[in-house]
């Protein structure tokens, strides 16, 4: 994308030509939001005409893939971005190149591709109204108006403009893919993993849906921990293309960039329910700690000195959400967890 110049003050000029005033004016207190924004783009791109919401195509490159059209047509899209504020300056993105052109990069980070959901309250109505319009293989670029950045959706386009504020941005948007069943897609990617590492397993062989499970170690006891009894693990947490987001291993959080020399690296107490898998905790700092699912029913299904590996769908995992800037959306995850001895105290 071309660099986008602006001219504040030029816009600042129209908005106050007919002031008598000498101050300057600005945004927030001597021009309606809506006339700033229309005023910008006067300057910046007076030949851009605006979309039925009142956003504006600036720049597009056109895919030859299927059309997003509206949720119902594509609930699931798998995109790249950048944002920026009116004068250039980047608040979000997707990919690690911009990540390093920033000087921003973390090797901890998630970057790539994202799945943007599309259902009720998912997109703001100005980022959905952008990709609907979009075909696969394409990219677009959008100044959206503060007032579409809302999950609510209007009739009339005037109603945004009165009941909403937000920050006038511009989304670089490359859609990637479509996605019809989400849950489908995290499957085929566990499936491919699988097929990879674990070649002696299939879809078909989770034992509960999305949750697969595969013994490293024997366990020396195959009775259940006893009711809130108390056990020590070492874990590591992975996505699955083998970046570690979390673990209690010293070694494991130095070599991923996770090393911090505030956090204890020692074996972690979990408490064990042998009749509920979702009240398994992790005690950390002397408090309780409540688990993603897949994480408790694999702790829950162990045994004592026992090493496994599981791996698990994200409805068992951070969902949709994910978790910080580490784990997206709807992703996979892995885990790798041994039950050892509790550690002794230092003297």
């Amino acid at each position: 994308m071309k660099k986008i110049i602006t001219y504040s003050s030029a816009v600042l000029v129209l908005l106050g030509l007919a002031a008598a005033c000498a101050k300057q004016p600005t945004t927030s207190s001597k021009v309606s939001a809506k006339e700033y924004f229309d005023a910008w783009m006067l300057v910046n791109h007076p030949d851009a005409e605006p979309t039925p919401l009142g956003a504006y195509v600036i720049e597009e490159t056109e895919g030859d893939g299927r059309l997003a059209g509206d949720a119902d047509e594509s609930p699931y899209l798998l995109v790249s971005y950048v944002v920026r504020d009116l004068d250039g300056t980047i608040t979000d993105f997707s990919d690690e190149s911009v990540a390093r052109q920033l000087d921003k990069y973390d090797e901890t980070y998630y970057y790539g591709t994202k799945v943007w959901g599309r259902g009720y309250n998912a997109l703001y109505a100005g980022v959905d109204e952008a990709v609907s319009t979009m075909r696969v293989g394409g990219s677009k670029t959008t100044v959206i108006p503060g007032w579409l950045f809302t999950v609510a959706r209007y009739d009339d386009p005037q109603e945004y403009v009165e009941k909403v504020s937000g920050t006038n941005s511009i989304y670089e948007i490359t859609l990637h893919d479509i996605i019809d069943d989400i849950t489908e897609w995290e499957m085929d990617s566990i499936g491919r993993y699988l097929a990879r590492n674990y070649p002696q397993l299939s879809l078909a062989d989770s034992l509960k849906y999305g949750f697969y499970y595969i013994q490293e170690k024997a366990p020396d006891d195959t009775a259940a921990f006893p009711a809130d009894s108390g056990a020590f693990i070492n874990y590591i947490g992975r996505r699955l293309d083998g970046q570690v987001f979390d673990t209690n291993i010293e070694d494991t959080a130095k070599v991923y960039g996770l090393y911090s020399s505030s956090v204890d690296y020692s074996p972690i107490p979990v408490r064990i329910d042998p009749d509920n898998y979702e009240n398994v905790k992790m005690v950390v700092a002397e408090q309780e700690v409540t688990l993603i699912d897949g994480f408790a029913y694999a702790l829950w299904r162990m045994r004592s000195h026992e090493k496994a590996t599981c791996i698990f769908y994200s409805n068992l995992g951070y969902g949709s959400a994910g978790s910080s800037d580490r784990i997206p959306g709807y992703s996979p995850l892995r885990f790798d967890i041994e039950f050892v001895d509790e550690p002794e105290e230092d003297e």
